[in-house]
């Protein structure tokens, strides 16, 4: 593990590969506006050999470019854009034209607008993504498959829990926003952004989420994804008032080197899945 200055960077990997030669690497990366993230991925076994993540604050756009790994050469790349501006329309809803009308009710930002099919459930994801980010991530990666982090969550979601016969909350905490979804035999039955100040927004949304759906605190089960750990603020607000809380973690075809066990699953459950999704 490395920690780079002002404990802004974190990164894990394996020790003794040759990182100069990436051509049977799978190269996943995740870019949200204060957060860079990205792993190497062995295509013979499946197994992630590197993960880096670094805070960047305001400038993405100089830590993307100081990446040199990311200008390699690899056997695949993908891209997930997380917590940029969002939302999911049912495909027998859903106009091309009218994508954009879309995004205006929940942001006014402007960038590039980009869509992705969700096949599972028969909708479409639409984001906006400043133009000068997918300008540069274009060019570093030519070919780069991209979709939007709630797309490769939702898709992943819906294939390992797809078993489960009763209504399931999946919550996904960020900074400043919170990510609800609720599926029942693999289906989803719920996806909502909440903007959040606290522990008590998070809370109150998530409770209002169940309270929607007609979901019993006391009996329903409720998988926690994001900034969160035992025993913090979050943590313990949520289980004073639903029972059934648990960490998720990550799909069993997917292994991590011993070095990269120390990475938190539920924490970085896009990034890790990606590959299962593109």
């Amino acid at each position: 593990m490395e920690i780079g200055e002002n404990n802004n960077i974190t990164s894990f990997y394996k020790k003794n590969v040759n990182f100069a030669n990436t051509e049977n690497f799978h190269l996943s990366i995740e870019v949200s506006p204060t957060n860079l993230k990205y792993t190497l991925l062995n295509t013979e076994n499946l197994e992630y050999l590197l993960f880096k993540s670094v805070e960047v604050g305001n400038n993405l756009l100089t830590a993307i470019g100081s990446e040199e790994i990311l200008k390699q050469t690899f056997f695949s790349t993908s891209m997930c854009y997380s917590n940029f501006p969002t939302t999911i329309v049912p495909n027998e809803l859903y106009s091309e034209i009218n994508k954009e009308r879309y995004l205006q009710f929940i942001s006014d930002k402007k960038g590039t607008i980009k869509t992705d099919k969700i096949h599972q459930n028969n909708a479409t994801t639409i984001y906006s993504v400043k133009e000068n980010i997918v300008h540069l991530m274009n060019q570093i990666q030519s070919g780069v498959i991209e979709k939007n982090s709630s797309t490769i969550i939702i898709e992943q979601l819906i294939k390992q829990y797809k078993n489960l016969t009763e209504k399931t909350a999946f919550l996904f905490i960020n900074r400043k926003n919170i990510e609800l979804i609720i599926l029942k035999k693999g289906e989803l039955i719920l996806h909502n952004y909440f903007d959040v100040n606290n522990s008590i927004d998070v809370l109150y949304y998530t409770l209002f989420g169940f309270n929607q759906l007609k979901m019993n605190p006391e009996e329903s089960n409720l998988y926690l994804f994001g900034n969160i750990e035992k025993g913090d603020e979050n943590y313990i607000l949520i289980y004073d008032y639903i029972r059934n809380i648990k960490f998720g973690s990550l799909s069993n075809f997917l292994s991590l080197n011993e070095e990269l066990k120390r990475v938190s699953q539920h924490q970085n459950f896009s990034l890790f899945s990606q590959i299962l999704c593109v």
